[in-house]
């Protein structure tokens, strides 16, 4: 048996403690990822239990008002026809805003579920966005925010028509005006603008709200995530809205950014999706988010 040197030994003895250290390292680094892990899913249950228990309020709510609201009316009490009209409209407020959450929730659970997917239409652009900034009038006219939107198509009366999905893309344009009209103040502003550049769909709406400062301008778009949050809430939501709009935008092929500061508003842009692939042998066309179906062919049999 040959016999190694004092220097053959100590560099062996060496390699050897040099390997233990990195596998060591090793271990740390995937304890700590570990450790992180477990963090965020702890996270996400909190997020998770608070969502939970801020849907319930924020669907009770609006129900108990509708109940009680429409039980005036029935009631069989004879009432002026002026104080039924404001009655109405909250009812109609009520119903809009639950409606409004329920759609969010229906489509976080198809993006969680992974059973999202694309159904391309020919969309006319400009009638989709006036169509939601319609829907949100009246809770902009509760702010007396003014809602502001200039066709694409304006001077040639051109109808613009875009291959997309009009019931993703409809949610998309109503969670950026709702978070833009919440997050304005009074007798505030909102602009939304569209553009179609080489083939891909632009979007942006901008307010002159609270602003977002940086730091904070990614935690928006978590899901559950809300930065106004706890007993000292002071907006509506449930921190799905934005996520939902990027998951969707992302299921688009598009992106979308924020440019905010504290009290300077913020512009969301929704950039770059591109026309879908059709889908079948028919033509789809949808106005204010309606599908029409019309066949290739249509004087054929």
């Amino acid at each position: 048996m040959d016999r190694i040197s004092d220097e053959e030994l100590v560099e062996e003895l060496k390699a050897r403690f040099g390997r233990n250290r990195a596998t060591m390292d090793e271990l740390l680094a995937v304890t700590r990822k570990l450790e992180e892990v477990n963090s965020k899913l702890q996270e996400s249950e909190a997020l998770k239990g608070n969502f939970l228990s801020n849907i319930r309020n924020e669907m009770n709510n609006p129900l108990t008002a509708i109940m009680g609201l429409s039980r005036q009316i029935i009631s069989g009490d004879s009432l002026e026809p002026d104080a039924i009209y404001p009655i109405a409209r909250m009812i109609h407020s009520e119903a809009f805003g639950l409606d409004f959450q329920l759609r969010n929730i229906f489509a976080a659970a198809e993006l969680e579920a992974g059973e999202a997917v694309i159904a391309p239409s020919l969309v006319d652009i400009d009638a989709l966005i006036q169509n939601v900034i319609e829907q949100f009038r009246f809770r902009a006219f509760e702010k007396n925010i003014a809602l502001k939107y200039t066709p694409i198509s304006e001077g040639d009366g051109n109808k613009i028509l875009f291959r997309a999905d009009p019931e993703k893309l409809q949610l998309v344009v109503s969670n950026l005006i709702n978070n833009a009209i919440e997050f304005s103040h009074e007798a505030g502003e909102v602009d939304v603008e569209a553009s179609i550049q080489g083939g891909y769909l632009n979007i942006s709406v901008e307010d002159r709200g609270v602003g977002i400062d940086h730091k904070h301008q990614k935690d928006i778009f978590d899901r559950f995530k809300q930065l106004d949050s706890g007993s000292t809430k002071l907006h509506r939501g449930h921190g799905l809205g934005l996520s939902i709009t990027k998951d969707l935008v992302a299921l688009m092929l598009g992106s979308i950014s924020v440019s905010s500061s504290p009290g300077g508003g913020s512009v969301f842009k929704v950039s770059s999706i591109p026309q879908a692939d059709p889908n079948g042998d028919a033509e789809v066309f949808a106005i204010n988010g309606n599908v029409f179906l019309f066949e290739e062919n249509p004087g054929q049999a």
